[in-house]
């Protein structure tokens, strides 16, 4: 358990020790927490959050790849990963705001079309800001976030807060895929323009949203989701 004196005032502490609040974060379930400095470009309507937390969670093996004749196709979809997201999303927040930090839960990303309050912030702050800055991982040339070990099997959510944080000294700034374009060849409809990420590109510099759409259109009608991921199949991360 953290150990924080019952009386501290957020006023009177430099930082948290943040290798102790990441044990504690993967045992309620994470499977990767890290710490960020997001202050940089932060929506004036965040900017009383300049740390970010984020959390991240695996996908089940064995499951998630879908086929129907020639075609494969990969979800993301884990009503049981978004589950354990939010249950750690909670405890985080119950913890910080007994100690006085003001916090700001970003759900996962299966929370965007429910019509809530919270779902109108994402174009404010995505998980993969959260991400890059915690040193997680990179903005792949599929425009997904991708981690060493897990690629893109990954689901996100975020939690902004003003505690005092000993964020990452190493966040991500560039991409790491290098030469590496297997998720570009593995498009079936040349959505993904092969562009190396670097902070501060915009989601549409690296995929033609429109095709990308189009073909999800088709798909549902074969797998009855709206789903696609050949390119998270074809990452040699997470394999």
């Amino acid at each position: 358990m953290l150990k924080f004196p019952l009386r501290m005032r957020k006023s009177t502490m430099t930082t948290i020790d943040s290798q102790q609040l990441q044990e504690k974060i993967i045992s309620w379930g994470a499977t990767l927490a890290g710490f960020g400095d997001v202050s940089v470009g932060l929506a004036p309507e965040l900017k009383h959050l300049p740390n970010a937390i984020a959390i991240a969670v695996k996908h089940p093996r064995y499951r998630g790849t879908y086929k129907c004749g020639s075609m494969t196709v990969y979800s993301n979809q884990y009503e049981e990963v978004d589950l354990v997201l939010e249950s750690v999303q909670k405890k985080l927040i119950t913890l910080l705001k007994s100690r006085g930090w003001r916090t700001l839960a970003i759900p996962p990303d299966s929370a965007k079309t429910d019509g809530s309050f919270i779902s109108k912030l994402y174009p404010l702050f995505p998980h993969k800001t959260a991400a890059t800055c915690s040193g997680l991982g990179w903005i792949g040339k599929s425009g997904l976030l991708v981690n060493r070990e897990y690629g893109a099997r990954l689901s996100w959510a975020t939690v902004l807060t003003d505690a005092p944080l000993e964020i990452c000294k190493t966040p991500y700034t560039e991409s790491a895929c290098g030469s590496c374009s297997r998720c570009v060849n593995s498009c079936p409809v040349s959505a993904i323009r092969d562009v190396q990420w670097k902070r501060g590109n915009k989601a549409e510099v690296f995929i033609d949203a429109d095709a990308c759409t189009e073909y999800m259109s088709y798909t549902v009608k074969v797998f009855q989701k709206y789903i696609c991921g050949v390119c998270v199949l074809a990452c040699p991360y997470g394999r």
